[in-house]
């Protein structure tokens, strides 16, 4: 088994205002999927990733491993600001 260190959104309560991190270790075989996201944590937009497990679990993360990471640079979509100064994503 080869653990991964991530930085997660706790999963306490998801529709919080106030966004607490943890850190946790990950068997890297159990890794299903990593999609590079945008997601707003203490009002700002931040890169993140959405980690899903083979027990179906999901996650948002605010950090991985390098090595992971620069498998998906490049692909987090741009943050667009329209007229009413809103971020909108591709």
């Amino acid at each position: 088994m080869k653990f991964i260190k991530i930085k997660i959104v706790s999963p306490r309560d998801v529709q919080s205002v106030d966004n607490i991190t943890e850190t946790l270790l990950v068997n890297i075989d159990h890794i299903v999927s990593i999609k590079p996201i945008r997601m707003v944590i203490e009002d700002k937009l931040i890169n993140g990733y959405w980690l899903r497990t083979s027990n179906g679990k999901k996650y948002r993360a605010t950090e991985i491993p390098a090595e992971l990471a620069s498998m998906l640079e490049g692909e987090v979509p741009e943050a667009k600001a329209n007229s009413s100064d809103e971020a909108v994503l591709n």
